[in-house]
């Protein structure tokens, strides 16, 4: 299991500008991204405790209140749990940050076009209006 000092030094090594702060078993992680040239930047942050699998939020700016392929919490919903599994060996800066950033252009795209284009296995590809 990759401890939050681990963690912490790949995702500053990778995405330079985002800040940390870690208490006891848990880091919390914030910074911007931009999934496109022509993206706004987004303020999210990251939530992991070493038992648990790690969940982002977008700060800014506010998401659709019916955007598909979020959590109940408002967190991202990344990936489908059933396909793959968070394990404590993995490294955010690797799989969950870059997801993120995948999410929020997908999330632009539905935004545009009103269907998720990206991958779903459990999915819902509703246009938007069906949600507002």
């Amino acid at each position: 299991m990759l401890n939050l000092a681990m963690q912490d030094l790949h995702i500053r090594n990778s995405f330079p500008g985002f800040s940390r702060n870690i208490a006891r078993s848990t880091g919390m992680w914030s910074g911007k991204i931009q999934p496109s040239d022509i993206s706004c930047c987004y303020d999210v942050s990251i939530e992991y405790n070493l038992a648990k699998t790690p969940k982002v939020s977008v700060r800014w700016p506010t998401l659709h209140p019916r955007a598909p392929h979020l959590y109940p919490d408002g967190t991202l919903c990344l990936y489908w749990p059933k396909e793959w599994r968070w394990q404590g060996n993995e490294i955010i800066a690797e799989t969950i940050l870059p997801w993120t950033a995948l999410w929020l252009y997908y999330y632009e795209l539905w935004l545009d076009t009103g269907y998720w284009l990206g991958p779903s296995a459990h999915g819902t590809n509703k246009m938007l209006s069906e949600h507002t």
